[in-house]
């Protein structure tokens, strides 16, 4: 579950005992996910701008994965991580140059985004984190395309391109287990029809990475807090 989509604790406990995770962009919603009781191995740290102060933090917490931007954030985590005696499972966000959303500041995924790296990039990054970095394990690759995605069309073409990442970096000998599939689905507002539902979006994600053999984690947020939420004021 995405966190920003909305953080309280209520929400997020309510979730946890369904058996999700959390998707988090800050130290601060790390420790509401684990004030809400989700278990560290079941958090997700992501996001742009990440401090030395929240990934020690992380660190310190264990979470399952630290997903990496760009290489000063990969070379900064190793560092702390190592100075910790720790090698932390991380995945490397890559900007696979398909954008969609709802609207140009929730789309995340074209090319002169500030999100991620490209594809070559990713490549050389994975292979100095395995080969140079002692305080960073890459276990995947990750990519975000945006929010309030209404057509399953732009998500396939970019989660193709990832399956072919994930191909080619096996080729090259890199280890992958780990393949995040980010972009959040439309939620249907003021009684839109017509919209993909989670069950077209499972079958289109499993057509897709058919005999690929990776965990896959994806993180909706407002798709799930969206429906289900009243402003009171």
């Amino acid at each position: 579950y995405a966190v920003k989509a909305n953080s309280n604790l209520a929400v997020i406990e309510t979730l946890v005992r369904q058996g999700a995770g959390a998707d988090t962009v800050s130290e601060g919603e790390i420790r509401r996910a684990l004030a809400a009781g989700c278990p560290p191995e079941r958090i997700v740290f992501s996001g742009v701008g990440k401090t030395d102060a929240e990934l020690a933090f992380a660190l310190d917490v264990g979470v399952h994965e630290i997903n990496v931007e760009n290489e000063p954030e990969l070379v900064r985590l190793s560092a702390i991580a190592a100075g910790k005696g720790k090698s932390q499972a991380s995945a490397i966000r890559v900007n696979p140059d398909v954008g969609a959303g709802g609207h140009a500041k929730i789309d995340t995924g074209y090319g002169d985004s500030k999100f991620g790296v490209s594809f070559d990039e990713a490549a050389r990054l994975y292979a100095l984190a395995e080969q140079h970095l002692t305080g960073v394990r890459p276990l995947g690759v990750a990519c975000h395309i945006g929010s309030q995605i209404t057509d399953l069309a732009p998500m396939e073409k970019a989660f193709v391109k990832m399956r072919g990442l994930v191909e080619s970096l096996r080729a090259q000998g890199r280890t992958v287990e780990r393949l995040d599939l980010g972009g959040g689905l439309g939620v249907p507002y003021h009684g839109q029809t017509g919209l993909p539902s989670p069950a077209d979006y499972a079958a289109m994600v499993l057509r897709v990475t058919d005999g690929l053999g990776v965990r896959l984690a994806f993180e909706p947020g407002r798709l799930i807090a969206g429906n289900a939420g009243v402003l009171l004021s």
